[in-house]
């Protein structure tokens, strides 16, 4: 037996289900007009009851849903059948609500007479789905390596769908030039397309966008027409029917603006609280593709770049050099090392060093042509691929190379002098690949280091012949100093005024048993490239002393002994307290021990000035030689604790006849007495010499025409004869 209802329950049941229920209900006829609605109904849709009575369901479903909702809405009308299904309607004020709808026949006397049901809101839920989902898209081409282009295309249409009627865009900011370029504008109109294209100004009034990126904040403009900061954009805007831009600022993590992301209407518009939150989800999103793509790109940059400089590594520069040999065109292998690099390196520090070599990389790119390749092979070794170029063409390169790089540098205030080495392979004669070329280029700038330095060589075959001489000589030098293979000759210095022999300059001599005497412009250079330089420069002023020793036994007390500092010796840590040492263990007095630096050791005038003041406290004396070749400016001497100059023999050779050698042999000594200094000419061959030089002041000479180097015993002889 069924219980029945009172009218009284019946109507709170009925109001319970359906007037109070939170979800949207509603009731239709067989043709689909509704009959009743609840409040839900009214808040969901936007129309009031009034105004959705009678009406057909179908003036509110978006057009895309329309056929699956009539046929869900048909199952319970027509055929009787329970459904469920997702549709989506069109909001009074036109956004898009998406609903999960039951339909139900409503049956009686087994007739059906209508349909009832309710909706739900899943908008939220959809979007979130959406989201999700478009983020996991948008991840995996990131992972999957596609182009920034394609994912960010791919974000934009994302939140075009997500954000119903919105058009998107995002602007990456180009921070050399401080503009915004466009990343992604797919259904922007082409003419604001081209706009953004050109560029985007950033600045405090500069449209959503300029502005979200300056200031790093979002910048919501609901209306175009009517907001100051599209001043000067408002009319492209409004032409193409925009009328409301909301601009997120891009950031990274360390809050460096990468760019924007913006969302255009054609209706002004302000966000609500959902449509911030996808804004915000879309400019993180955003951020982590291009901070992807920068890692990326950084990294490749990486593998294919020297960090320090920037010019391509050895990776790149084989590449390039691979596909420019295929060309069977003619071309051109530089290999550059520097002067006197490590000797910078070793006073100045790796600060000094590195900033020098950054300045070098910069000097030589700026000497090749465009199409060229620079590369930093290793230390302060470079190699220049010149592409499709004749023998002349490369001479002008070189001598470009060798101007500016002999220019002097200012790092941290300090002037640095430095001189190139260069040489050159060429492709087709040279050989056939690259690691050939790069091996006799490498030959060729030792023989331009051989012949001087500051210099350019091109490869012959001879080379070879020499690199392999120069090997050997390297080796059985190594072993020079406990096989007694080193001898130190004397070569008398003259005294003008009493005209007797006041100083002796020790020579450094090898005679090896086998490969007989080898000239010290053969092994010296060795020395100091491989670091022997240092054990034998100790040698020398041991046997020096020795000689002061045997010089003062002798009854000698007045010559002084002179030696040749090398400038790895003079810049070692350790000189001053080894050479106080030396003169402590020898007991010789150190006022007849005279060192000799070179002009090219005396760039930093600081720590030349500190060294050499620490070396005069220990009583020796101090002259400069070879003075006119080198770097540094008379102006300097004044604060050099030095005695004496030695005036470089180029300038003596052809003294008696070239006018110009003559005024600065003369200069020299001027200059120098107004210092307080002696002078000495080296390399006097002649009478003519000796009579210019004896006639213009100069105090001492050495050379020829008085004597040869001479043995000790030799030495002794000539001594005796004086």
């Amino acid at each position: 037996m069924k219980k029945l209802i009172d009218s009284k329950a019946a109507i709170e049941v009925y109001n319970t289900l359906f007037i109070h229920n939170q979800d949207a209900s509603y009731g239709m006829d067989l043709e689909g007009r509704f009959t009743i609605i609840n409040d839900a109904f009214v808040e969901i849709s936007g129309y009031t009851e009034e105004e959705m009575i009678g009406q057909p369901f179908q003036v509110l479903i978006r057009e895309k849903d329309l056929p699956l909702t009539v046929h869900h809405v048909s199952r319970a009308a027509v055929n009787g059948e329970r459904s469920r299904f997702e549709t989506s309607i069109i909001h009074k004020n036109g956004h898009v609500v998406n609903l999960f709808v039951a339909a139900i026949p409503i049956i009686r006397n087994d007739e059906i007479k209508g349909v009832v049901g309710y909706a739900k809101d899943i908008t939220e839920e959809k979007r979130t789905k959406k989201l999700l989902d478009g983020q996991n898209k948008v991840l995996e081409m990131v992972a999957k390596g596609f182009s920034l282009k394609d994912v960010l295309d791919s974000i934009v249409l994302l939140m075009e769908d997500v954000l119903t009627g919105s058009l998107c865009s995002i602007l990456l900011m180009d921070h050399d030039l401080g503009i915004l370029k466009k990343g992604s504008a797919v259904n922007l109109p082409l003419e604001y397309n081209h706009f953004i294209h050109l560029g985007v100004g950033v600045g405090p009034a500069s449209g959503s966008c300029g502005t979200a990126a300056y200031s790093q904040r979002p910048v919501i403009v609901e209306d175009i027409e009517k907001d100051s900061l599209w001043n000067e954009h408002r009319n492209i805007a409004l032409k193409n029917n925009l009328r409301a831009c909301w601009s997120y600022p891009v950031l990274d993590n360390h809050s460096r603006t990468l760019g924007t992301f913006a969302v255009y209407y054609h209706e002004s518009k302000r966000p609500n609280h959902m449509d911030m939150m996808v804004i915000e989800k879309a400019t993180y999103l955003t951020s982590l593709a291009i901070q992807h793509y920068e890692s990326e790109e950084k990294i490749n940059y990486m593998a294919y770049h020297d960090e320090l400089t920037g010019l391509p590594n050895r990776r790149l520069f084989d590449l390039q050099t691979s596909y420019a040999l295929g060309k069977n065109k003619n071309s051109a292998l530089l290999f550059i090392d520097l002067d006197r690099f490590k000797v910078i390196n070793d006073t100045l520090g790796h600060d000094y060093g590195d900033l020098l070599l950054k300045e070098v990389a910069d000097r030589i790119k700026s000497s090749i042509r465009l199409h060229d390749t620079a590369a930093r092979q290793g230390g302060d070794e470079f190699i220049v691929l010149l592409d499709n170029i004749k023998r002349n063409e490369v001479e002008k390169i070189l001598y470009r190379i060798l101007h500016i790089l002999s220019t002097p540098f200012q790092i941290n205030g300090k002037e640095i002098f430095v001189t190139p080495s260069i040489g050159i392979s060429m492709y087709p004669e040279d050989g056939q690949h690259e690691s050939e070329l790069i091996r006799k280029s490498d030959v060729a700038m030792y023989q331009a280091k051989k012949d001087g330095r500051n210099t350019f060589r091109f490869y012959d075959m001879n080379m070879d012949k020499e690199q392999e001489e120069q090997l050997k000589i390297e080796n059985e030098l190594r072993k020079v100093l406990y096989k007694n293979q080193l001898s130190l000759y004397f070569q008398p210095i003259i005294d003008l005024q009493s005209n007797k022999v006041l100083s002796i300059e020790g020579l450094l001599r090898w005679n090896h048993p086998v490969m007989g005497w080898i000239p010290p412009a053969k092994f010296i250079p060795i020395a100091e490239e491989n670091g022997l330089i240092i054990p034998i420069g100790t040698w020398v002023m041991e046997e020096a002393c020795r000689q002061l020793q045997m010089l003062a036994s002798k009854g000698y007390h007045h010559i002084n002994v002179a030696v040749n500092l090398s400038i790895r010796q003079f810049y070692q840590p350790n000189f001053v307290s080894m050479v106080a040492n030396i003169i402590r263990n020898k007991r010789i007095n150190p006022e007849r021990l005279h060192f000799e630096i070179t002009e090219s050791m005396t760039a930093d005038v600081q720590l030349t000035t500190a060294i050499l003041k620490e070396l005069k406290t220990l009583g020796v004396s101090i002259s400069i030689d070879d003075f006119g070749t080198g770097y540094s400016s008379l102006s300097y001497l004044r604060s050099f604790p030095i005695n004496t100059l030695k005036i470089d023999r180029s300038f003596i050779k052809d003294i008696s006849q070239n006018k110009e050698d003559q005024d600065i042999a003369t200069m020299i000594i001027f200059m120098a007495h107004k210092l307080g200094l002696k002078v000495i000419g080296e390399g006097v061959e002649t009478s003519e010499q000796a009579k210019f030089l004896t006639d213009n002041g100069c105090d001492m000479l050495q050379g020829y025409y008085f004597s040869y180097p001479l043995s000790e015993d030799e030495l002794l002889s000539y001594l005796r004869e004086k």
